[in-house]
């Protein structure tokens, strides 16, 4: 990697976690470009670069986090320099300090690597999870760049409307999902390779419920 620059974008709210976060973040990656990219938060006690944004209009009469992700990825990306980027939540630590060096072992410049949790409906077509992406700045921006903002006319989930998105209309690729999914994507796991550590799933007894009712047996 001596001839790649690393980056780390942190996307969303900031919670009591992201402090500590940006913090190990520094620790693990200390010639990785940090920033923060957020809305209306105190960003008093973050100690790496942010970027502050307006945030987006409400939606009518759906609401959900889609325009925040699709407008703070955009923005967030638009400030870096690394030629390779992780971008996450702003509330989970990825632990694995060689995080990068397993991206680059893929030897590919136009895929995606995410995090598989092992959800029964990550089986659905066009459905991958949104927490955290690592791949060419390049290819993330084509993905984030290119998405449409949502108009809160309809219910949707958010892994899948990103993902079809991305897919249908940036690519116009309408092949069968297996071979898409091989083509652009590259999963690794949530506990072993990521090393994910989740502030809600820790705290929140709801969404460690939604987590195992969710998961493959």
């Amino acid at each position: 990697m001596v001839d790649l620059k690393t980056g780390i974008l942190l996307q969303g709210r900031v919670s009591n976690w992201t402090r500590y976060i940006i913090e190990e973040y520094q620790t693990n990656f200390p010639e990785s470009e940090i920033i923060l990219q957020t809305f209306s938060e105190d960003i008093s006690d973050i100690s790496c670069d942010v970027v502050q944004s307006v945030s987006p209009e409400s939606t009518y009469p759906f609401q959900s986090t889609i325009n925040y992700q699709v407008k703070g990825s955009q923005e967030g990306l638009k400030k870096m320099n690394a030629d390779i980027v992780m971008k996450c939540r702003s509330d989970f630590f990825v632990h694995n300090p060689e995080i990068f060096n397993i991206f680059l072992k893929e030897e590919t410049h136009d895929k995606i690597m995410y995090a598989e949790f092992g959800f029964k409906k990550e089986e659905l077509e066009y459905w991958i999870a949104d927490f955290s992406q690592v791949s060419y700045r390049k290819t993330l921006l084509e993905f984030w760049n290119n998405l449409p903002l949502d108009d809160g006319k309809g219910q949707v989930d958010t892994e899948l409307w990103l993902v079809k998105n991305y897919v249908l209309k940036t690519k116009k690729d309408h092949g069968a999902w297996e071979s898409i999914k091989q083509k652009y994507f590259i999963p690794k796991g949530y506990h072993d390779v990521f090393q994910i550590e989740w502030e809600k799933a820790v705290k929140l007894e709801h969404y460690q419920n939604d987590i195992l009712r969710h998961s493959i047996p």
